[in-house]
């Protein structure tokens, strides 16, 4: 085992060396130099660092989530103070709900370089169209194969057959009344069903749209903009395919807890709220 030897202090100083003068301390903060104007120009004059281009599109897009996430919380408490028949607005002139001002870009004569258009590869909704980027074209396509694929229940099934036996063209567009997920504009060159702009983000749901689809698919089958009585059975033929898609009720789309609140109520009730929300 290692022995150590205890440190010897040596206290005072040496006989031969004075001792240290201590300076007492300074009252107070040092003060900082002032700078000369020389100094001062060349501080001016320096440019400022230039931060990586990564930094600046992070913060972009943590600025861009933030805003998002805002929009969202303001639009739920909006949507909270919407009576329930309202939630999805009455049909307005040819739209099956009254989105106001509206926006297709997949329609727009600039942008037609950029739009593609292709049928389902799934029979059952064969005759529809779907136009869009080659992106949101291959979003809308797995839709409609989730559309395609789901239990064959009456109201689904007459879904399928309303839109691709009228022959639709599915699109995403840009709604002036945003609480409202989906439309279908009734129109002599073909009927136009619309999805809210807002699930063509790259991490949307494609189950989502799907069942955006049966509602307005719905609709079409009816050849109509809806009645109160035509509104609820595409309500209940799209809740029925969001309790087929999300059977946890994860992920749902706000319209498919709106459907089910609305049909809590029994039909008398249901009906009720649709006609004071303007559905005849």
């Amino acid at each position: 085992m290692a022995r150590f030897r205890r440190p010897r202090l040596r206290i005072g100083a040496p006989r031969d060396q004075a001792a240290p003068q201590v300076r007492p301390p300074r009252s107070g903060a040092p003060r900082p130099r002032v700078l000369s104007q020389a100094e001062a120009a060349a501080i001016k004059a320096r440019p400022w660092p230039r931060l990586p281009w990564w930094l600046w599109l992070a913060a972009a897009a943590t600025t861009a989530a933030m805003v998002a996430a805002a929009v969202g919380l303001v639009h739920q408490g909006r949507q909270a103070d919407v009576p329930l028949g309202g939630r999805r607005s009455a049909p307005a002139g040819q739209l099956s709900h009254g989105v106001g001002e509206l926006r297709v870009p997949a329609l727009d004569a600039r942008n037609q370089a950029l739009v593609v258009r292709r049928h389902p590869g799934c029979p059952r909704l064969a005759g529809a169209t779907l136009a869009g980027t080659p992106g949101e074209v291959g979003l809308l396509e797995r839709a409609a194969e989730l559309t395609c694929a789901l239990r064959s229940t009456p109201g689904v099934e007459r879904a399928r057959n309303g839109l691709s036996g009228a022959r639709a063209t599915v699109a995403f567009a840009e709604f002036q009344r945003t609480g409202n997920e989906s439309t279908t504009r009734f129109g002599a060159d073909g009927p136009l069903v619309l999805v809210n702009g807002r699930f063509s983000q790259r991490n949307s749901l494609p189950e989502r749209i799907a069942t955006l689809l049966v509602h307005e698919g719905a609709h079409l089958a009816d050849g109509a903009p809806p009645t109160a009585q035509r509104e609820l059975a595409a309500d209940r033929a799209q809740l029925g395919a969001c309790q087929l898609l999300f059977p946890d009720r994860d992920n749902w789309n706000v319209s498919c807890q709106d459907a089910q609140d609305l049909l809590a109520l029994g039909e008398a009730g249901a009906l009720g709220e649709l006609r004071r929300a303007g559905y005849r």
